[in-house]
């Protein structure tokens, strides 16, 4: 069935909006979401507790109003999440693509660098020549460390 606001729902049974609110606070009413999120009572469970209602025809065609307006922008909302998806799509293909020509490239890299790293071992190393080692001065004297005084050290001799 339809879903209705308390408001709504008071002016359907003849009730106050309070009545309503505490048939619900007490658990005697349910209440449901609709598609723009907000708490809605459903004439159903208006009927289960309070019997008959009284709807007149204005109250019908806003309800039937707002429903259709909902769907409008559920189908407008719809719409563009289905065009945003479709651009997702391309762009990941067109990703998938650009890594597969890197792929490929980095393959013909690696297929060039062991052409060349089996050409190089191919060809003689040439040999190292002996170099002579750097004569390091040798120290025969033995220097006697030189010590001075700070000024704060006037007791030392």
């Amino acid at each position: 069935m339809a879903l209705v606001s308390v408001t709504e729902a008071a002016r359907l049974t003849g009730k106050n909006r309070a009545t309503i609110h505490r048939y619900i606070k007490q658990g005697k009413l349910s209440q449901s979401k609709d598609a723009t999120d907000q708490k809605k009572l459903d004439t159903s469970e208006l009927i289960r507790v309070f019997g008959g209602i009284s709807a007149t025809n204005a109250t019908v065609s806003q309800s039937d109003a707002k429903q259709h307006d909902a769907t409008e922008e559920k189908t407008v909302f719809v719409a563009d999440l289905q065009q945003k998806i479709a651009l997702l799509e391309q762009l990941l293909d067109s990703k998938n693509q650009e890594l597969k020509r890197q792929d490929e490239h980095i393959d013909s890299l690696k297929q060039a660098m062991y052409l060349i790293e089996s050409k190089l071992h191919k060809t003689p190393a040439p040999a190292l020549e002996p170099q002579p080692e750097p004569a390091t001065p040798v120290i025969t004297e033995t220097v006697a460390p030189v010590t001075t005084k700070k000024s704060w050290q006037f007791w030392r001799k």
